[in-house]
């Protein structure tokens, strides 16, 4: 059923566009005449029959409430946990679950839409805007903006079973003048979103939910739907109010570290098909050498036999997917001592695991078939999918890993998963079953998570699904994203133009140093070229990799240079946890010239990192930087080099408008502003 967006959770003053305010803590919210979802069950709309349902309510916590519809004839329960947020009082969360508490099945539920509503706007033009997925190539993550006439219509999701694999991120600003809504899908499976203009141009419609679902539950069954996550705003730009969602991500949906949100590594690759003994070298190294690296990862590679691996190092990762032991030629003792050598250094240890797949006659599934769901689809001949909704399967991954966490002292989990599940899931539904194979996979690879934080405490865990095709509120919630593009590392462009896309929704990403993993650096030097600059800096993400190449270890020049690198990227490295402006139109064109700038109202200060792209004809930019007080005196620091540069004081009008001028193409510059503490008005 339809209802007006403002009885759901508007609070504050009215805005007309959007209808009047309303206490988001109110019980009335969730009546069941004003439910924000819908479904079909037995061939009934939802809105037909809800009223006449059994319905409570009760809190749960001092922030999440619970809302109870229960069918008095089937006994079917509707549960909605709604949570609200006291340091953002115009944002709300919501699950909805299912459940038969009754005797037999049920009738077929069918078209669950967690979010189903229409809200009044102001006539004239309404814009979504949301951001490409990634499909591996160069335009990942591109922003998206469509527009809705009156009786206009939109269709967003995902593809293949992956939340951000393919056309749209499942995250979404919807604006209308200056106000809107942004919103997310937590579903790291199957979704889709329909947007829907009015004819008279006064309202808009949002539907979204899995993308199929017609099912019946089992007496004791229960399944759960997509999260929810809606956040209000109004006044000044869309992009000051992304601003808004990164401080609500940070705050809500990222895992903390003592009490804090987590502050992304920086990493070190080492070789999974080197001998163990050259990795232990390469970990003491780092460590000789003071570099502060945080994490040393083993990729793709480090299991298997010695024999398949030895003649095809490349493809070696894939056809061995499923004998998880370290291979032997390589780790003859496993790879607990180079996990000893990484905690005697002071370093966090990364391990490589693609556990929701398998390759035929591997020893897990010969062990364990029943584990597996197979399918014949070409883009994965003979790739055997690992059946989440299995308890005993999931129970004896989870036992696998918590195994090599222990074990092999992990302490940074790295998932991948590089196969579309779709068709598995699909082959394995009955006919009044559709997308019960799916909710038990994404139910199951929640529950994995999240019992392997508990038992491991401190365990941080990266998500890649063939780089960043599962990024979703609640896999960001849980993990953090270190490749976030199966592009790769070689197109420095499309790096910038990860970053520009991604920063408004995504506070956490990593871009892996293309020139560290590039070339070997086995020149004699020097390293601080603007070209050299300009490389390293376009990588400054909130987490940062690196792969040192063999050659580059023995080159003291080298190392003098990296150490310094790093030092400034561990200064800038909290400025990306702070607001984020874009100075210049998102691009790949390498004439142009990008900017962006990270502001931290609460310290009152910002950095600015700008880039003269290696075509660009011009040699100044002028910045128009975002948030300042005009009246203000700042501090500023202009530094072209690694060395810092004079400070000087500006007015902040002044430096909103300030000229760079970087006379190389590829540049590269940084600026350090602070507001400078007024004199005080008595003597």
């Amino acid at each position: 059923m339809k209802f007006p967006l403002a009885l759901l959770f508007f609070a504050g003053a009215a805005v007309a566009m959007f209808g009047q305010s309303a206490d988001l803590t109110s019980p009335n919210l969730w009546k069941p005449g004003n439910v924000p979802f819908s479904f079909v069950y037995g061939d009934r709309q939802s809105a037909q029959f809800l009223p006449t349902w059994q319905a409570s309510n009760q809190p749960v916590t001092a922030d999440v409430h619970r809302y109870d519809y229960t069918d008095p004839a089937t006994h079917l329960k509707v549960t909605a946990e709604v949570r609200v947020f006291p340091d953002f009082p115009d944002t709300v969360d919501w699950v909805i679950r299912f459940r038969n508490d009754g005797t037999g099945d049920t009738p077929i539920i069918e078209n669950i839409l967690p979010l189903d509503w229409s809200t009044p706007v102001a006539p004239g033009d309404c814009a979504i805007r949301h951001d490409k997925g990634s499909d591996a190539n160069a335009d990942d993550f591109k922003p998206l903006e469509e527009h809705l006439a009156p009786g206009g219509k939109d269709h967003f999701e995902s593809s293949n079973g992956r939340s951000s694999d393919g056309a749209s991120l499942p995250f979404f600003n919807l604006q209308t003048g200056d106000h809107g809504i942004i919103g997310a899908i937590g579903w790291t499976g199957n979704w889709k979103a329909d947007f829907a203009c009015a004819q008279d141009g006064r309202s808009v419609s949002l539907s979204t939910g899995m993308k199929q679902t017609h099912l019946l539950l089992h007496p004791g069954e229960e399944i759960r739907t997509p999260r929810i996550v809606l956040m209000k705003w109004s006044g000044g730009s869309w992009q000051n109010s992304q601003n808004g969602w990164r401080r609500l991500i940070l705050a809500h949906y990222t895992p903390h570290d003592n009490g804090a949100p987590m502050i992304g590594p920086i990493v070190a690759g080492g070789d999974p098909h080197a001998k163990i003994d050259a990795n232990i070298a390469l970990v003491n190294w780092l460590h000789d050498n003071h570099i502060p690296v945080n994490i040393f990862n083993i990729g793709a590679g480090w299991f298997g036999t010695e024999a398949e691996n030895k003649d095809d190092y490349d493809n070696a990762w894939w056809k061995n997917r499923g004998d998880w032991f370290p291979n032997p030629g390589v780790s003859p003792d496993g790879l607990k001592p180079l996990g000893d050598a990484c905690k005697a250094a002071g370093i966090g240890f990364s391990l490589w695991v693609e556990p929701e797949t398998c390759m035929p006659g591997r020893k897990i599934i010969t062990d364990h078939p029943d584990w597996y769901l197979h399918s014949d689809h070409p883009v994965n001949p003979g790739v055997e999918l690992t059946n989440y909704s299995n308890p005993a399967a999931l129970r004896g991954i989870d036992t696998m890993l918590s195994g090599f966490i222990t074990g092999f002292g992990v302490t940074l989990y790295s998932q991948d998963f590089n196969i579309p599940p779709e068709e598995y899931w699909s082959l394995n539904d009955k006919p009044d079953r559709i997308g019960m194979t799916e909710i038990g996979h994404i139910e199951g690879l929640y529950k994995l998570w999240d019992d392997l934080r508990a038992k491991h405490p401190g365990l941080h865990i990266e998500n890649c699904a063939s780089g960043g095709r599962r990024i979703d509120i609640e896999t960001m919630s849980r993990s953090y994203i270190l490749w976030r593009s199966d592009y790769g590392c070689s197109d420095t462009l499309a790096d910038q133009a990860f970053s520009t896309a991604l920063a408004p929704w995504i506070p956490g990403t990593c871009c892996v140093a293309n020139y560290t993993t590039t070339r070997p650096w086995a020149g004699p030097g020097p390293f601080t070229t603007p070209e050299h600059l300009y490389l390293m800096r376009l990588s400054y993400q909130a987490a940062y990799a690196l792969v040192p190449g063999e050659a580059s270890l023995h080159n003291a020049a080298w190392v003098t240079w990296l150490k310094q690198a790093l030092r400034e990227y561990q200064e800038v490295q909290p400025y990306f946890y702070g607001d984020f402006y874009t100075l210049q139109p998102y691009s790949r064109d390498a004439s142009a010239w990008t900017a962006w700038q990270w502001d931290r109202p609460g310290k009152k200060d910002g950095l600015v990192i700008v880039l003269r792209r290696p075509k660009s004809l011009s040699p100044t930019m002028e910045l128009g930087l975002q948030h300042l007080n005009p009246d203000a005196t700042y501090k500023v620091e202009i530094r072209s080099a690694y060395d810092t540069a004079p400070i000087k004081e500006m007015r902040g009008s002044d430096l909103a408008g300030l000229q760079v001028s970087l006379p190389n193409a590829p540049g590269s510059t940084l600026v350090f502003y602070k507001e400078a503490p007024q004199p005080s008005a008595n003597p």
